[in-house]
């Protein structure tokens, strides 16, 4: 399959176009492990300037098919210490104008710089622009800290007019790092979408989960880059998936309904539910979870169900959600990543863009149920550059800490308490909350105090140290690893989990952090549960590596192996090779020595034994549950770690595991 490569050379400022044809390196997935492996970036540092980073689209972009203009980023991961994946929707489409695939950056620059790649119909074409490290910091505080959008404004007012045609501005799109990207291994990148050379207002799309940002920035000392062009010259060899009739063969053939109806019946969550009467993974996640969502740093774990549903009424349905839906889902506001798509998930109150991961994260799990509270603290954590589901896990710890005396206001530096406690809590908690969380992402991003800087590692590593700094505020029962929630990998690896008060998000699997996991609540042995969650991470490669929304996996991972077999004149079993992939991502991550570890903290062991208590006291118990229930009570320290390495045995039926 032919590719295009542009290689990268930060160090020297050169850039070459190679053209590879391997049957082989069907996505960024593919080609990303090859280049790794063939850097043995396994064996230097997550920001050493060896580690290659790599981004691109699919073989399937370009084409009619909606949700097919991911663009992918794949690098050893500064965060997990793993070979790691992100993605933003809509973002390929403007690299696919620019005639290319893939694009390898390598090397490190001795100034912050900008890199501008375009295809204006003569050819790929590279610059490298410096912008001054006090320039970038004085841009990065400007207008209130506006961080990481005053530098994608910065770059589109300097660079957009060489994406100017006779005819208006071209596709084109603007990756950015903030300040957190330059001091701490969580910061992500930023891409909001472009129409007609301006900013569509609060639809932004995020490469967050890995610390991407961070090594694009330590890494390479490259802060944005901005892409684009007119190219349209991709030819699909056997099929043409530009053209309508064609690609409605093959779905009439698959499910006797078009293209467009399928991925309009696919996609209705994301877009509108009726019998909810919401819409958007927001509005159906916190309509449908109910008591099981997460609250309070996941302490509501702990919590009788009556309690949870007085919290869940008053406080998510009767306020959080009801915002929502009367502020986006009535009003319609909704939007996409910028390609022409059926789901309108992006939904969008003024420049907020609200999804369920982000907003559950730095919302209830931070004990804020107020949307005006949570634009607060989620509008700091965005422009700061930060994983937002990272940082809101960093931010529920420290309050639950507040709250239980292990921290103090002298520590933050805040005039405001934190309150966990149902009982008393109000929306003016709400509201410090907001207050704290804000003042904590400034500090961390900009390493103002001695506190934030205990955080420039994450989690992991600030648990160590808390507990070594205030160690005469613990107690037996209370100490700073009862209180953390994260998965960890290797030594120092680690990433905060998946929104969900279910297992599947703590199975011990190549990538974590992400939906590559089963994350249904119904109750399996820990054999089976490793299992069925290595064959959903087996399947969510059908769309990272083919640049696919997994917003449409109703229909693509059905379809992928078809359009990519018939598209091209191969003959590929699909789950095979991307079951491939996932061990040879396991295969590297042993090689660097960083696979997962056991669960290190009290409060991931809790949230598995509760939740076996509480799917007992729903469903019911059988021979399965009752047997790790009893375990769990008898010895939960003993039980964690069989159950943990019963896990290991069921996803070892699907990758090897061994040394």
């Amino acid at each position: 399959m032919k590719k295009i490569i542009l290689d990268i050379n930060v160090s020297k400022s050169m850039s070459s176009v190679t053209e590879e044809d391997k049957e082989n390196i069907i996505g960024v997935i593919d080609y990303g492990i090859n280049q790794h492996n063939r850097n043995l970036t396994y064996t230097v540092d997550a920001f050493d300037s060896k580690n290659t980073f790599i981004f691109g689209i699919g073989p399937l972009a370009g084409s009619i098919i909606p949700g097919t203009a991911r663009l992918v980023f794949i690098a050893k991961s500064p965060l997990t210490e793993t070979l790691f994946l992100s993605t933003i929707g809509g973002a390929g489409l403007p690299l696919y104008h620019t005639g290319i695939d893939f694009v390898k950056i390598e090397g490190k620059s001795k100034e912050p710089k900008i890199l501008v790649i375009r295809n204006m119909g003569l050819g790929i074409e590279v610059n490298f622009e410096s912008i001054e490290s006090d320039t970038l910091m004085d841009l990065y505080k400007k207008n209130n800290n506006g961080g990481i959008y005053n530098l994608q404004n910065y770059v589109m007012a300097t660079y957009k007019d060489r994406f100017k045609t006779d005819t208006g501005y071209t596709d084109f799109r603007i990756l950015a790092v903030g300040p957190s990207a330059l001091t701490t291994n969580m910061g992500a990148i930023c891409s909001t979408v472009v129409k007609n050379g301006e900013f569509v207002e609060g639809v932004d799309g995020w490469a967050g989960r890995g610390g991407f940002g961070s090594l694009l920035a330590q890494g390479h000392n490259i802060v944005a880059v901005i892409y684009g062009g007119v190219s349209d010259s991709k030819v699909f060899p056997k099929v043409d998936l530009k053209n309508r009739k064609a690609v409605d063969l093959l779905f009439e053939k698959e499910f006797s309904k078009s293209m467009a109806l399928m991925a309009t019946e696919v996609t209705e969550k994301y877009r509108f539910v009726k019998k909810d009467n919401t819409g958007g993974t927001f509005g159906v996640n916190m309509s449908s979870l109910d008591t099981w969502l997460p609250m309070f740093n996941w302490s509501s774990v702990y919590m009788d169900r009556k309690k949870r549903q007085y919290m869940y009424d008053t406080f998510v349905k009767d306020n959080y959600l009801a915002q929502f839906n009367d502020e986006i889902i009535k009003t319609r506001s909704w939007k996409t990543c910028g390609e022409p798509c059926p789901a309108l998930c992006k939904k969008v109150y003024k420049d907020k863009k609200k999804d369920y991961e982000a907003y559950e994260a730095f919302g209830p799990n931070c004990g804020i149920f107020d949307q005006r509270h949570a634009e607060m603290i989620g509008g700091t954590i965005e422009s700061m550059g930060f994983d937002a589901i990272g940082f809101g896990n960093i931010a529920s710890f420290v309050l639950e800490c507040m709250d239980k005396g292990l921290l103090n206001k002298n520590d933050i530096l805040v005039d405001v308490k934190a309150n966990f406690n149902p009982d008393t809590f109000t929306l003016d908690d709400s509201k410090n909350h907001a207050i704290i969380g804000s003042k904590l992402a400034i500090d961390i991003a900009y390493q103002n105090t001695d506190f934030s800087k205990v955080f420039n590692k994450g989690i992991r590593k600030a648990v160590l140290s808390l507990s070594d700094k205030f160690k005469d505020r613990q107690k037996d029962n209370l100490k700073f690893n009862d209180l953390a929630n994260y998965i960890p990998f290797g030594d120092v690896g680690y990433i905060a989990p998946v929104q969900y008060w279910v297992p599947g998000f703590y199975i011990p699997l190549p990538i974590q952090g992400k939906f590559f996991t089963y994350y249904g609540m119904d109750f399996h042995s820990p054999e089976e549960l490793g299992k069925i969650a290595a064959d959903r991470s087996i399947k969510e490669l059908y769309s990272e590596n083919t640049g696919v929304c997994r917003f449409h996996r109703g229909w693509s991972e059905k379809m992928t192996e078809i359009l990519i077999n018939k598209t091209y004149g191969l003959n590929i079993n699909y789950y095979t090779h991307c079951q491939g992939l996932l061990q040879g991502m396991l295969d590297y991550d042993k090689k660097a020595g960083v696979i997962p570890r056991f669960w290190e903290t009290g409060r991931v062991k809790d949230i598995i034994m509760q939740y076996i208590i509480e799917v007992i006291s729903i469903f019911g118990k059988d021979k399965k549950s009752g047997y790790w229930l009893e375990e769990f009570k008898k010895d939960k320290e003993k039980a964690s770690r069989e159950y943990w390495l019963k896990l290991v045995e069921g996803v070892n039926t699907l990758l090897d595991w061994k040394k």
